[in-house]
This record gives C-alpha cells, structure tokens and sequence, in this order.
C-alpha cells in the first residue's frame, strides 16, 4: 500500500471529527433524543444530590452508567451529555484506530478502523446510551489485547481485562468481550506448544483476573457502605429476570425489522467485511483476528437477550466489527480507482447512506416535534407541574416516561423512576392487546413503593394512564389496589394537564405515635378511603 504522510493523517482526523459532529447535529438542536438518557440524567442528578443508589433511586443498570451522566446530572440538562457523546465517539474511533493498526501495521487500515466505528453507529439516532459510553473502554480492552499479543507483555493483557471490567460496570454486555478475547487465547494455547502456550494460558489469566477486579472493588464498595444487598437484588438478580421476562410472541418481528435495519441496512458492508476475515481466523494461527471474530458472533448473545432488540443495542457491534472489517476496508479503497463506475456508485451509496438516512430522520423526527422531550401531552404536564409546585417538590409518576421528570426539572419522590418495574419490566410499547397487568404485578415493588411514598411524602402523585403517555393506559393504576388505596387516602386530584391525572398530597398530622413504622400506617392507609375521597380522585377518571 502507499505510504500515509503526516498530511494525510491531519486530513483524515479532520474528516473524522467533521463526521461525528455532523451526524451527531440533531442531538445539540433537539434536545432529548432517547428516554434512556433521561433515565441517566435523572438519576445522575439525584445522585448528585446526594441520593444513595439503589437505595433512595434504583434501576437495574451498574453504576458507571449513572455515574457516567454526572455532568448532565449537575446540570440537570441534556446538554453537557450531548458534547460528551462527541467526544465517546471520537474516541472510540481512535482507539480502534489504534488496534487495527497495532494488529496490522499498517496506517490506511488504522484510519479505514476509524471511519468503519462511526459508520457502525449509524444504527441509532444520535443519542449518548450506555452503549455508547461503554465502547470506549471496550475499544481500549481491543487495543490492549493487541498489544499484548504483538509485544509480549502480560501486564498488557492485565490492563485489557481492568477495561473489560470497567465496561462491563457500564453495562453487563460488554462482559462478551471477557469470553471472546478468552476463548481466542485458549484456542491459541491448543494451536501452540511450550513458552508460547504458557504464555498465552498466562495472558488469559490475567485477562480474567483484570474483568474481574473491579466488580470485586465495586461489590467491596457497597458492602462496606452496608447496600450490598440492594446492589446484587438491582444489578443482577433483577436483571436475569428482565432477559428472561417477554409478553407475547413479538420477538421474532422485532428481531427481524432490527436485523433489516441495523445489519442490512445500516452496516451490511461493514459486516460483509467483516465475514471475510472469518476463514483467516481458522486457517492460520492468529489470537487477535480469532479474538475479534468471536467477541463479534458472541456479541448477538447480550444483543438478543430479552427478545427487545433495540436499535442501541446493536452500537455494542461497532468496536469489534469496524476492526475486524478494517482490512478488507482498506483493500476496498486501494482498488477504488480500478472499480467500474456503477460498482463505485453501489459502494460509496452501501457506506454513505446510512450516515445520511439516519441523520436525516434525526433532522426529521425533530423538525415535526416526534422525539421524546417533545411529546405534547408530557409538555403540558412538565408545564402544569413547573407552575404549580416548588423545586424542591418530588413527585411520584405513575408510568414510563421520566421526560416528565426533566421537563418539569423535579425529582422523584420515590426510589422507581419509572414503574415498569411493578408490572414485570415490560416495555410498555411491546405490551400485547389485553395486556393483564395484575397477573404481573411485582407486590413487593408495590410495597416498596408504598414505604417509600410515606417515609418521603411526595408532594405530586401523577397518574399517565389515562393520558396513555407511552401506552401507559395499558397499566392502570386499578390493578395495583393497594397503591391506589394509597392515592385515594392521601391525596387530592387537582388537574388533568394533557390529560394525566394530578393528584396533590392532603396536608396530614404527623402520627400522634411517632415510634411507629411506616408499615403500620401503610397497613392503615390501604382500608378503603372515606366515600367522600373515593368521590373526589374519581372525578379525574
């Protein structure tokens, strides 16, 4: 290939950085873009404001993915979040810039790494997901086990397995990279004899001993604070059950439109590419392209688990599959000029159109006010509550939909950002017609909740059911009595706002017993409310 001159690389991270921002534009213009990253945003605030995770707030993601939104937490904005995502992409494609070229020698497959990891992100609007924020680790994991296999030195792959760990306390998923990488060097090891073997059973070693630390310092950590407990219940136990929970028999649907957009449409390229290597990895003794190749086939595990298959989960292919498809990448572009035109025309449109498609529907879906922020009946909600509470008020919202939260700058009163929770973590939007929210109804979510509206008394307790904010109106708040026993006995309705029900907290004497429990009250609370309270929250309805 042509040697790459020191202008040549000015150009490319010119280009580079001119692509991330320019497809990453309907993010800084439009505000929220996905619900998730107002879930971090949320949490992150009300761990800046000195709420115990897991505790006070709780979901089921690790730590570093709240942690991670601290500065949009601070600012309790979008924004700060919006120029980091800039700066996780760039990144990530520098480093797997780096690995590729690292793993080949050659600078051309470095940069073609680069491009292919952003090109491998078109499979999402330009949101910041905790995919995103888990890839930079995870690409420096990729980097790291290159390194280590080109020169030798086992506190290399010691360091890979500290960034796999690190990634994983993102999100479980990136824990694939651990198992890929793994296998390699065992098979590696069953290919080689003497000191290479040792070396390389050596280096897989301490691979595991690296991705295991830090979980081991993080579970320290929470023990040591007396929230061991809540941490394992939130972030494992809670999640086997949400992978193992689906409604219906929508997967395969799902799993098809998702494979047609973010494989055949956005990356298939990227991924063609990528398939070409696969027989080098058999034929001829290589860790780090067998490496690549199988934390590629493993990644469809984490990605299909839970038979959700949301369009971010597949952001988790893009650092081992521009790598792996780098070279093939660079061949493409050294035979560019013999193409035909027709050929050339196919191809550039294969790799271009999927940046230009999916900024555009970014662009579009903002211009006719269809994001998240946006939704009419959460802004007039948001609206009502911003006017008609104080910024110290906490609210409980009966539904998914934490924009609310945002929109209205105030926290939650309980620890459940949202309450999908209580009805099995389903995604209310995959809940099938005549959906039985009490036959999946979690009763100690329910009594969890139920302590923490009388340990905090919130002063809003907002119902979306009838509102059908984001389908909410297929869990309504009658197939959980106890807690709307709760509503009826403490709270008065007092708006409607785009049609989601406002109830306000009745001012209450504190208990002439004041050593007695919240469950004691709680166990009060729950008899049927006086006819004349019943009366007035069925009003609203």
């Amino acid at each position: 290939m042509l040697p790459f001159a020191a202008r040549d690389h000015r150009r490319a991270f010119a280009a580079l950085a001119a692509l991330v921002l320019l497809t990453r534009l309907p993010g800084f213009l439009f505000g929220l873009v996905n619900i998730d990253e107002c879930d971090f945003t949320i949490l992150a605030r009300a761990l800046a404001r000195g709420e115990r995770l897991y505790v006070d707030v709780a979901d089921i993601k690790p730590p570093l993915a709240y942690l991670a939104f601290l500065p949009s937490g601070l600012a309790f904005d979008i924004w700060p979040m919006r120029v980091a995502g800039v700066l996780l992409v760039l990144g990530t494609a520098l480093l797997a810039r780096a690995a590729a070229r690292r793993w080949t020698g050659d600078e051309r497959v470095g940069w073609c790494a680069a491009f292919a990891s952003v090109l491998a992100g078109m499979v999402e609007l330009p949101s910041v997901s905790a995919e995103l924020v888990m890839n930079l680790p995870a690409a420096a994991a990729l980097l790291l086990f290159v390194r280590a296999r080109r020169e030798g030195r086992p506190g290399l792959d010691l360091a890979a397995g500290l960034c796999v760990g690190v990634a994983s306390l993102v999100k479980h998923q990136a824990a694939v990279l651990d198992l890929g990488l793994g296998l390699a060097l065992l098979w590696h090891a069953w290919d080689v004899a003497g000191e290479e073997r040792r070396r390389t059973v050596r280096g897989f070693l301490l691979l595991a001993a690296g991705s295991v630390a830090p979980w081991l310092a993080t579970a320290g950590w929470f023990a040591a604070a007396g929230r061991f407990a809540p941490f394992y219940d939130w972030v494992f136990a809670r999640n086997f059950l949400y992978v193992s929970r689906l409604p219906g028999d929508a997967a395969l649907p799902r799993f098809v439109a998702s494979f047609a957009e973010c494989i055949l449409g956005a990356t298939l390229v990227l991924w063609v590419l990528a398939a070409r290597e696969a027989p080098g990895a058999v034929r001829a003794p290589d860790p780090v392209r067998r490496g690549l190749l199988l934390t590629l086939l493993l990644t469809w595990v984490p990605v299909s688990a839970g038979g959700r298959f949301y369009e971010h989960y597949f952001l988790q292919f893009a650092p081992p599959l521009a790598v792996l498809a780098a070279p093939g990448l660079a061949r493409l572009a050294e035979a560019w000029p013999a193409l035909g035109r027709w050929r050339r025309a196919g191809l550039a449109a294969l790799l271009i159109l999927p940046a230009v498609a999916t900024t555009g529907y970014g662009f579009a879906r903002g211009l006719l006010r269809d994001l998240p922020g946006q939704e009419p009946r959460s802004r007039e909600l948001a609206a009502w509550l911003r006017l008609h509470t104080a910024p110290e008020d906490r609210l409980f919202v009966w539904g998914h939909y934490s924009p609310i939260y945002y929109l209205a700058q105030r926290l939650p009163g309980t620890r459940y950002l949202t309450c999908s929770v209580h009805e099995g973590n389903f995604d209310p939007g995959h809940l099938p017609p005549g959906f039985d929210a009490a036959a999946h109804r979690s009763d100690r979510d329910v009594r969890a909740t139920l302590e923490d509206l009388e340990r905090n008394r919130p002063a809003i307790f907002v119902d979306t059911a009838p509102a059908d904010i984001h389908h909410w109106s297929r869990v309504p708040l009658s197939a959980f009595p106890d807690l709307e026993r709760y509503l009826r006995a403490h709270y008065a309705p007092v708006a409607a706002p785009g049609g989601a029900v406002v109830y306000r907290r009745r001012p209450e004497a504190p208990p002439a017993d004041q050593g007695n429990s919240a469950r004691t009250t709680i166990t009060e609370a729950a008899k049927p409310a006086a006819s004349a309270s019943s009366a007035a929250g069925s009003a609203w309805r």
